[in-house]
């Protein structure tokens, strides 16, 4: 069963309650941003529950505009039951015709079968056709565990924070950025040994067979590593921080490594060429052809696939039975000792989260040298625009000046993999912080709806529509409630130093260290705090 908002209809139609009444029994259950999958059984029968957005994360507004079918306005106030009636067929007419054309793509092309999200389907389709190179799953937790701390998300920043009027700014994509990097560079395939006692210059050594990810001593004064403190920030100074093999290799060509701390190898292999090759071909083909249904699919399929490696899953394990229980979540508050614990009741069973593993497949050192390259060619983009000449980035984009767009030019092409192409000229430009910007008509405020009603200057009203983790909380399972909420903006930068002139500067770490001092002078180095420093 699929819908779109599946949370919406299944509550309304008092799904749990039904099921509880037919005796099905909770078989697996996940429910994360838009992506949703129920599946219950009863003996041999088992129903399985989907969110369309697992593949299509996009408003039913705009999959009825890309496949010609437009979605229906209605009043819900004043309207008639047949015009009701009406409206809803239209959009399943919407949802049904949009899944017609997903499994003609997914046949036509030999592209592989329909999964769950459009992340296992697109491993699905990596693993049809482009599996070329074996790709072996280790479960060392050390080295998982330094590989997590090397998984960072793109580049976001400001540059500078204000009203930028007065003068045209350029907005420029990369051509999917991701996919470009995994055609371009080779990965990690297989875990080969964790290392403790290596310099950089041993590092420098192991970098010309294998890819690493290691955590090390940095003293920069670039702005070019990323270290996660609640937000992912690129400061300046002397910090720790856990790089890929990029990272690495530029750290060490500018003289950027005090210290390597520990190490992990792999062999590597470039295994995305083959199917970022195929998928971008069929990509500008349908371009060509103006067929949008397919372009967008095939641009889901794209950027989906490397996050598979990098997946967690929740451990919820059955610890009981409760029959008569109302479906509910619950987090019980241990003082002694202190510790926390979730529980889940569904269907009159008690389920209790034991935590969080590595997902089936998962692989993080993939997924991290995949987001490590990606930001590493923001950089050289930054590089080449020019210091002053960019005032935004935001992960495969970047908002640039005249001198910045004339810098550039060597990386511009409308269609080329990895390229640039100018997606909008702005006049009017203001900068409130992170994907918080106004750009001529066009309005960003993440967080705050389209719908939302303007208070007064950063506050909002708008609905919030709940999740089931949201109704589970609610203790009313069966009931679907839109709430009113006010949502106020801060709108304070917490990525650098915001100057009186607007212009932001990367914070300056300080890293004290502390060095055990023997004869040789080749004690341990202990590392001792960190401190900001405007």
């Amino acid at each position: 069963i699929i819908a779109r908002n599946i949370v919406f209809d299944f509550t309304i139609v008092k799904g749990w309650e039904n099921l509880r009444r037919e005796e099905y029994k909770l078989k697996f259950f996940h429910n994360n941003g838009c992506s949703a999958i129920v599946t219950v059984k009863k003996k041999s029968s088992t129903i399985v529950f989907l969110d369309s957005m697992n593949w299509f994360t996009e408003s039913l507004a705009k999959t009825g505009e890309r496949i010609g079918i437009p979605k229906m306005s209605i009043d819900f106030d004043t309207c008639s039951d047949d015009e009701l009636s009406v409206y809803c067929k239209n959009d399943v007419l919407i949802e049904f015709e949009n899944f017609k054309v997903f499994i003609t793509f997914l046949e036509d092309n030999m592209i592989g079968r329909l999964c769950y999200t459009k992340a296992s389907t697109a491993m699905a389709a990596y693993l049809f056709r482009h599996y070329h190179t074996p790709i072996y799953i280790h479960n060392n937790a050390e080295a998982i565990n330094i590989e997590r701390e090397s998984y960072k998300g793109g580049r976001c920043e400001c540059f500078v924070l204000g009203d930028l009027s007065g003068q045209p700014f350029y907005v420029f994509d990369v051509n999917s950025l991701y996919p470009f990097v995994m055609q371009c560079n080779s990965f990690p395939t297989k875990y080969v040994k964790l290392h403790h006692r290596l310099t950089p210059k041993k590092l420098a050594k192991v970098l010309k067979e294998y890819a690493v990810v290691a955590k090390v001593v940095i003293e920069t004064t670039e702005p070019v590593y990323a270290i996660k403190r609640g937000r992912t920030i690129f400061p300046v100074g002397t910090f720790e921080t856990t790089l890929c093999t990029p990272e690495l290799l530029y750290a060490l060509e500018h003289g950027h490594i005090v210290k390597v701390l520990d190490a992990v190898t792999y062999e590597q292999a470039p295994i995305f060429k083959s199917y970022v090759d195929t998928m971008y071909g069929l990509r500008q083909d349908f371009k060509i052809r103006q067929n949008k249904e397919y372009e967008q699919i095939v641009k889901y399929l794209l950027n989906s696939l490397y996050g598979k490696f990098g997946q967690k899953a929740e451990d919820w394990v059955k610890i009981g039975d409760c029959p008569g229980e109302p479906d509910r979540e619950e987090m019980i508050l241990y003082k002694n000792p202190r510790r926390a614990m979730r529980l889940r009741y569904l269907l009159g069973e008690l389920f209790e989260l034991k935590g969080h593993s590595e997902a089936y497949n998962s692989f993080p050192a993939i997924a991290s040298h995949v987001t490590a390259y990606a930001r590493l060619y923001l950089w050289e983009l930054m590089q080449a625009c020019g210091h002053g000449n960019y005032v935004y980035c935001d992960t495969d984009s970047l908002m640039v000046t005249d001198v910045g767009r004339d810098n550039l030019t060597p990386y511009l092409s409308p269609t080329e993999l990895g390229k640039l192409k100018l997606e909008k000229t702005v006049n009017h430009l203001i900068i409130r912080g992170l994907k918080d910007y106004s750009a001529d008509e066009k309005v960003v405020i993440k967080g705050v709806r389209k719908s939302a009603r303007q208070v007064s200057d950063g506050v909002y009203t708008q609905e919030q529509w709940p999740s089931f983790k949201g109704i589970f909380k609610t203790c009313k399972a069966n009931t679907y409630v839109v709430k009113h909420v006010t949502k106020h903006l801060t709108r304070e930068y917490t990525k650098g130093n915001v100057g009186n002139n607007g212009i932001v500067t990367p914070f300056v770490l300080m890293l004290a260290m502390v060095v055990q001092h023997r004869r040789t002078c080749k004690g341990p180095a202990v590392f001792c705090f960190l401190a900001f420093t405007s």
